[in-house]
């Protein structure tokens, strides 16, 4: 028995008590929920600086289309509008003038009598030009126009509104003749046009319309003039 006991001490003393260290231990769960919480936010910043990158570029993309739109319409709405002639000396190029619609007498495409042309903004945000020949047997200055119009589609995504008409009419001073449609005495008073374009293509990313604004003297109102 004293031998078994002796034995036994002498085992015993030889154990130490082993901890393992830090280093040999698993991640806890909390470490391990605050690490995923940290990857999370880093990767939501990423995202809403990729996207907000992504937005500028569309943006900026949408915003061309809309200036090249708009430059296109202003060229060929510029021109026509500055061809408006007479029919008569002391008459007035302006049959019609209103805010977003036009019609004029105007030496457009011929050497013989002067077109009648009509300018509009149609249900579908379009801009529509319609342009009659004058019946061949009518006389200067009583010209008529009851054939069919030749219909030309002018451009689209238009956005004016009342608020933001796109036709103004200015008198010799430079004076905005303000009470659309014109009374015939304003109409008279017509010597220039501003064309102002408010252009904006519908899309999913929010901005604004583009817009471009020019004035139209009016020089040919007496060029070739048919005397009555």
């Amino acid at each position: 028995m004293r031998i078994f006991l002796r034995a036994w001490q002498t085992a015993t003393t030889g154990l130490r008590s082993v901890t393992p260290s830090r280093s040999e231990k698993g991640s806890s769960v909390v470490e391990v929920v605050a690490t995923l919480s940290i990857m999370t936010i880093v990767m939501a910043t990423v995202y809403q600086g990729f996207a907000s990158t992504q937005n500028a570029i569309v943006g900026s993309e949408e915003r061309l289309r809309n200036l090249d739109e708009a430059r296109v319409l202003m060229a060929a709405t510029s021109k026509d509008i500055r061809t408006a002639v007479r029919l008569s000396a002391g008459s007035s190029p302006f049959l019609y003038a209103s805010g977003n619609e036009t019609t004029f007498y105007a030496n457009l495409d011929t050497v013989d009598a002067p077109k009648k042309v009509s300018i509009h903004i149609d249900s579908e945000d379009r801009l529509i030009e319609e342009v009659w020949t004058a019946d061949e047997s009518s006389v200067a200055p009583d010209y008529t126009y009851t054939d069919t119009p030749r219909v030309r589609f002018v451009g689209r995504y238009v956005d004016n509104s009342e608020a933001e008409p796109l036709f103004t009419y200015l008198d010799a001073n430079g004076a905005v003749l303000s009470a659309t449609p014109l009374s015939p005495t304003d109409l008279l008073a017509v010597r220039a046009v501003r064309i102002g374009l408010v252009v904006k293509k519908e899309s999913g990313w929010s901005m604004r319309s583009t817009s471009l604004v020019n004035r139209v003297r009016l020089p040919n109102l007496d060029y070739n003039v048919v005397a009555g």
